[in-house]
């Protein structure tokens, strides 16, 4: 069962017990509230199945969570699926100008949510009070406002503005090369203390997921169309291996013969410490008493 169909006793609405499951999910309704953990693991399914390298998934896949958390329309883009630049750099940007406290970057018509990892560590590896960037050449440019949601357990403050290239120079940036001129985002991280929130419980949770909107999505979900969610889980499932004799011989310690088919329990002979039966130094009687004495 995944945490979509989870259904609460009636009377906790506005509770939550300790798996965070608060809501009454049913498949007829119009709207669930998904787990971090469902979304977290569909989401992963997805971006590797829509073709995304395997090693910039994990990064991409939690700002997904974090997007979805705020109300951004993550998981419309996964719907919409990766373009070919997500698919060919994966992430990769090149770094046009520079100076100090201040980058260009050209993100190569890779999707915002595909780039924000880089982008990112870009600023904080820039040493400097206040950093600056202007990200080029980047598409679905409303998912980056992830970003300032990453800044509060890292002790920055991020802001994020969807802009055109002529506010650069008032921003402190170098001038913009005439390919990342038009609409990009700029992108401003200031090194000090964000305002935390009142509540001890988000405190808490704060640097455990990552950001505010995932803390309180803990204990609420997050929130998503039924029917877009459902296309998704069944989309996520190009990534899973179909079953074949193959597969069922790497599911766990289960033994198949060539044709798939399960023999018989064999648990007294493998996985447990001392000599097998049958062993041809004569130490049958040995090697039973330790099964024996294992299966108790």
């Amino acid at each position: 069962m995944t945490s979509a169909a989870l259904v609460c006793a009636p009377g906790t609405e506005g509770t939550a017990d300790r798996l965070g499951r608060t809501w009454q999910n049913a498949s007829d309704r119009e709207t669930l509230h998904l787990s971090l953990r469902e979304l977290r693991l569909i989401t992963e399914r997805l971006l590797q199945a829509q073709g995304l390298a395997l090693g910039a998934v994990h990064a991409v896949r939690d700002l997904v969570l974090h997007a979805q958390a705020a109300g951004l329309p993550a998981l419309h883009f996964l719907a919409d699926g990766l373009g070919d630049a997500d698919r060919a750099h994966a992430g990769r940007v090149d770094i046009a100008a520079e100076s100090p406290g201040a980058l260009v970057v050209d993100c190569l018509g890779q999707s915002a949510l595909v780039v924000a990892p880089a982008l990112l560590d870009l600023l904080q590896a820039e040493p400097g009070e206040r950093v600056v960037l202007w990200a080029g050449r980047v598409e679905r440019a409303e998912l980056a406002a992830v970003l300032e949601h990453q800044g509060v357990d890292r002790g920055v403050v991020i802001t994020v503005e969807a802009a055109a290239s002529s506010a650069a120079p008032a921003a402190g940036l170098p001038q913009v090369p005439g390919a990342l001129a038009g609409e990009g985002v700029l992108l401003v991280m200031e090194r000090r203390a964000p305002e935390l929130p009142d509540d001890p419980e988000l405190r808490r949770l704060l640097p455990l997921v990552g950001s505010l909107p995932a803390a309180r999505a803990v204990h609420t979900g997050v929130e998503t169309s039924t029917a877009l969610w459902w296309s998704l889980f069944d989309d996520s499932a190009k990534a899973l291996s179909t079953e074949s004799v193959t597969s069922l011989k790497h599911a766990g310690a289960t033994t198949v013969d060539d044709n798939g088919v399960i023999e018989p329990d064999l648990t007294d002979d493998v996985d447990f410490v001392g000599s097998t039966r049958g062993d041809a130094g004569g130490h049958n009687d040995t090697a039973t008493a330790t099964n024996g004495e294992e299966q108790r």
